[in-house]
Formats: structure tokens, C-alpha cells, sequence
């Protein structure tokens, strides 16, 4: 009997790169568009304030997205001058723009981005709508813990 040859097939390289880069875009995209592990679920925001609220913590509610020029400032303002006061504030970081925030935006008044509300451990609300410098966010931060 005489031996078959098994034809292989090969794909053309160009089929290959191409799927490379089709690949790449969806994980850049995915990444891009903020996918993590363990994402926040809008729901968990408002119970996260509530909590906060209930066990008589400071809580700062910062309201942006990610492409407006305030925003991206504040985002460096937090970035630099929240650190120092993880211990002490919850931070609940809302991007506007991600589905299912729409509650918690609603709860907040949000009419224009960005806008930080403080709540001191008694609950007094207050609201700051713009960019704010760092020394006054920092003043800002520095009153709710002394309250």
C-alpha cells in the first residue's frame, strides 16, 4: 500500500498578523474602557455611602469622567492629596460615564462635571462644582477629619 501524503495546509502570514492585531485592539479596548477583575458595581456606591454615612465616617464623593480637561485636573489633585488621608475619608470615585452610575449621579444633584461632595462624620453635605486647587482641597479634606 502505498503511503499517503498528509497535505498541511498553511495559513497565509497575513491571516496570522491580522489576527494579531485584532486581538490587541480588543484587549487595548478592554483595558481602555476601565474592565477590571473585580469591578464596582454602581449599586455598591450608593451602599458604600450609605455605610459610610451610618457609621459617622467623612466621605468624599468625586463625581467626573475621563476625558474633560477639570476632570483630569481634579483626577491629579485627588491623585496627589487623597493618599494622605485614606485612613481617615472614604473616597467614592464615580466615572460618569460608566453604566449604572446613573443613581447614585441622580442621588448627588450631579449638573456638572466635575463635582465633589464632602460629607463630614455627621453628615453635613457639601458641594464644589470645578477643579479645585490642591491646598484648598487639601483644607477642605483636613476640616472633615477635625469635625
Amino acid at each position: 500500500m502505498p503511503k499517503r501524503k498528509h497535505h498541511v495546509r498553511k495559513q497565509p502570514p497575513a491571516l496570522w498578523v491580522l489576527a494579531g492585531i485584532i486581538l490587541l485592539l480588543v484587549v487595548i479596548f478592554t483595558f481602555k474602557n476601565g474592565s477590571d477583575v473585580t469591578p464596582v458595581s454602581a449599586a455598591s456606591f450608593e451602599s458604600q455611602l450609605d455605610q459610610a454615612l451610618k457609621d459617622g465616617r467623612p466621605t468624599f464623593v468625586f463625581l467626573h469622567s475621563l476625558d474633560c480637561i477639570p476632570c483630569k485636573e481634579m483626577m491629579g489633585v485627588v491623585a496627589d492629596v487623597y493618599p494622605s488621608f485614606q485612613e481617615s475619608i472614604v473616597l467614592i470615585d464615580v466615572d460618569i460615564y460608566k453604566q449604572g452610575n446613573e443613581n447614585i449621579m441622580r442621588r448627588e444633584g450631579l449638573q456638572s462635571i466635575p463635582t465633589l461632595v464632602f460629607y463630614d462624620a455627621s453628615g453635613k453635605r457639601q458641594v464644589f462644582v470645578g477643579a479645585m486647587s490642591p491646598d484648598k482641597f487639601r483644607a477642605t479634606l483636613q476640616a472633615m477629619t477635625e469635625n
